[in-house]
């Protein structure tokens, strides 16, 4: 039986899940990425400088994890040595805006999946906010709080209602993260201060004690809310421990090297079995996404539409990593991270589970939960490293008539993200990204293998048919953009 969900909501862009159902369960997945956009293209005859700029705008919730990685291609092509301050805010804006969104994934996309908001209508406390929403909610009858697709959810009035009054609290810290971004980076979304030499914003002791309070405030919700929500609903769901595994490969760059050993280490890891990494084995397959050609390295990468094309059901490519399908993303940073891998171990084992359950629905949570308390961490120790005497950026004419090629390794929510220039007498002649849900959401490759979610869904329970609860959550726990993915 063939079930299909589209368009898949809450996340960021337009998604098709494919699945066939038989016995219960799922034999086989599709993810479909349905929108064609050609950002890649659009680079091509301009300035370098304009691509850290347009780049940004691949992404409503992503701009300023593009704006960093194409920093970084840009200061390869221009051989710039970025000033200590300016990889240091480089890496504070990165680190910032991936711990904000992993709040706004846990509390906004994924918890609605497991909660019956709905339980906010038998509150009879007094918080002045809790009795607001019940107003509303009884008033307004909003589809989240009142109208479900049919599942197991937590509707237990006194296990629901902590998990409400969190999404509810989340929403102002989330914004609050906003407004730390908004200090250094001029304006939230798409910053202007970003640059390939650094960063222009003007260091003051006030602008940094302001994002630092916020920082604190992010992190105190992070250790007294959202890991103890995570662990909660690990103990409440424990059986996503089980579902959701697909290959067990991991990719990635490493990153967060500013106060210099890196937060996370470079690496892979194919069947469990752990290597070095080599960017140069890194090749996008297109024999089932709408697009000319065969198999090329980012260095050779070309996007050149083709809907309609035989066999093709995706505006996703299909990177592979020496030929595997790879995951990447919270998981895979905190998994080459000693301390990160030492605290997701001890969390699991405290569950009852082994290491392989981190390859799981509910694995990811709990690697995306440990990873924000690293990136909260690791801000703070960075915002007191840095120099108000010492320059910010190192500027670069933006109209000088550079040749040559620039390569941006770099880090966002959803996972690793790589940024290729080529330009000639100062244009770009080629532009290729390498995205995290491009990795993760890939349809099939030339040699018939799933993407990382294709492959975790399959076996997935199927109890509820309508609205195929358990295929969104494990779909969700990649924290998918397919605005970036199809970009």
């Amino acid at each position: 039986m063939k079930k299909v969900l589209s368009p898949f909501t809450r996340i960021e862009g337009h998604l098709c899940i494919e699945t066939e159902v038989r016995g219960g369960r799922v034999v086989s997945a599709r993810a479909r990425g349905e929108m064609y956009r050609g950002f890649e293209n659009l680079l091509i005859g301009r300035r370098p400088l304009d691509a850290q700029r347009i780049t940004q705008r691949i992404c409503g919730v992503c701009h300023e994890v593009h704006g960093v990685a194409s920093a970084r291609a840009l200061a390869d092509l221009y051989g710039l040595e970025v000033p200590r301050n300016g990889l240091l805010l480089h890496d504070i804006i990165l680190a910032l805006h991936m711990a904000k969104d992993h709040l706004l994934h846990f509390y906004h996309l994924a918890l609605p999946d497991y909660v019956d908001f709905g339980a906010v209508l038998a509150y009879k406390g007094k918080d002045p906010l809790l009795s607001a929403v019940k107003s509303w909610v009884k008033n307004k009858k909003p589809w989240i709080f009142t109208r479900k697709v049919p599942g197991d959810y937590i509707r237990d009035p006194e296990v629901a209602l902590p998990f409400v009054a969190h999404y509810l609290e989340a929403l102002e810290v989330v914004g609050s993260g906003a407004q730390a971004l908004a200090v250094l980076g001029g304006k939230v979304p798409f910053s202007h201060t970003i640059f390939p030499g650094g960063v222009t914003v003007e260091l003051t002791p006030e602008k940094t004690a302001k994002v630092s309070e916020i920082v604190d405030r992010i992190y105190r919700f992070t250790l007294d809310a959202y890991l103890p929500d995570v662990l909660k609903l690990s103990h409440l769901y424990r059986e996503y421990f089980r579902i959701g595994q697909g290959y067990f490969n991991l990719l990635s760059y490493g990153g967060f090297r500013s106060l210099g050993e890196p937060l996370f280490r470079a690496g892979v890891l194919i069947d469990f079995e752990e290597r070095p990494f080599e960017v140069e084995k890194i090749v996008e397959h297109v024999a089932h996404s709408y697009y000319e050609g065969g198999a090329r390295s980012f260095r050779e990468g070309e996007t050149r539409p083709a809907y309609g094309k035989a066999g093709a059901y995706s505006w996703i490519k299909a990177p592979r990593y020496d030929g595997h399908p790879m995951e990447t993303g919270p998981l895979s940073r905190v998994w080459f991270s000693n301390r990160g891998r030492r605290k997701l171990l001890q969390i699991l084992r405290s569950l009852g589970q082994n290491e392989r359950a981190a390859f799981s629905t509910m694995g990811r949570h709990l690697a995306r939960a440990v990873e924000t308390v690293l990136l909260l961490e690791f801000c703070q120790e960075a915002l007191s490293a840095l120099d108000y005497r010492e320059p910010t950026i190192k500027t670069v004419n933006p109209e000088a008539p550079v040749t040559g090629s620039g390569l941006g390794l770099s880090n966002a929510a959803r996972g690793e993200l790589l940024h290729y220039v080529e330009a000639r007498q100062g244009r770009i002649t080629r532009y290729q990204c390498v995205v995290p849900s491009t990795w993760n959401f890939s349809p099939r490759d030339a040699e018939g293998r799933p993407g990382p979610a294709e492959k975790a869904l399959e076996g997935c329970p199927v109890r509820f048919k309508e609205g195929l609860i358990e295929v969104g959550r494990v779909v969700r726990s990649y924290d998918p953009c397919l605005a970036c993915s199809i970009h």
